[in-house]
């Protein structure tokens, strides 16, 4: 496995190469061939294949996670461009808001930033992504919520007011990342992750508070032991037990 560190020195090193000797897809193939822990023999068929990857079977699948749009960018992170369809340029991501690309507009080798004409993000099997911030296993879940619109399906933006990049139906359940503020939440759903209102969202009830009941204080309670007494004020039941 490539440190992103590494991997982001050798793009680095790179920078201001002529196009016609090392393409964006060749900049990547070339980091993962020369880095520390890299794979000396590692070869791809292009950008919009890489992309592709990630649905194939695990001998070939390049990609381990893939997203639409670019929030919650990480340092060994990969960013692509895409027109229709077709993904056709890719970058290495810094972590500093900037990307490093073979550009041919350029002509060579450049460092720019992650703006948005970058669509898309993705995490190489052989690269390190800092933080791994949009993994399944490394991301910090505050808790879940439930889209709750009146009929159709709820827009999901890569900032807030910001561009569409998915939906959500109406019933389906999310992971919030962030505290709701100014009106939007940073949510996750599978590898979607982005920005929606947070008047469509209803916090969902864990396990624990739907086995919860309120008591009266004039409610006497039996214990598995037979013993009786009254709660005094707070006190809550559990299903199974007291709280």
């Amino acid at each position: 496995m490539v440190k992103a560190a590494d991997a982001i020195r050798l793009a680095r090193s790179m920078i201001g190469t002529p196009y016609s000797r090392v393409d964006c897809i060749g900049l990547i193939k070339w980091i993962i061939r020369q880095a520390p822990g890299g794979v000396p023999v590692y070869t791809t068929a292009g950008t919009n294949s890489l992309w592709k990857s990630y649905d194939m079977s695990a001998k070939y699948k390049d990609l381990t996670w893939r997203q639409e749009g670019i929030v919650g960018a990480r340092a060994g992170m990969l960013a692509f461009k895409r027109k229709g369809e077709d993904v056709h340029h890719v970058g290495l991501v810094t972590g500093d808001g900037t990307v490093i690309h073979s550009s041919s507009a350029r002509g060579q080798v450049v460092e720019t930033a992650l703006d948005g004409s970058w669509a898309l993000l993705g995490i190489h099997r052989y690269i390190e992504a800092a933080g791994a911030a949009g993994t399944e296993d490394n991301v910090n879940v505050l808790y879940q919520a439930v889209v709750s619109t009146q009929s159709g399906a709820l827009n999901v933006r890569d900032a807030p007011d910001g561009g569409r990049i998915g939906s959500l139906p109406k019933g389906k359940t999310v992971d919030v990342l962030a505290e709701p503020a100014q009106g939007w939440t940073f949510v996750r759903s599978g590898s979607l992750m982005g920005y929606v209102s947070s008047a469509y969202l209803t916090r969902a009830e864990s396990e624990e508070e739907e086995n919860v009941i309120s008591v009266s204080p004039e409610v006497t309670i039996i214990d598995d032991e037979g013993n009786s007494f009254r709660p005094v004020g707070g006190w809550r039941v559990l299903i199974g037990g007291v709280d």
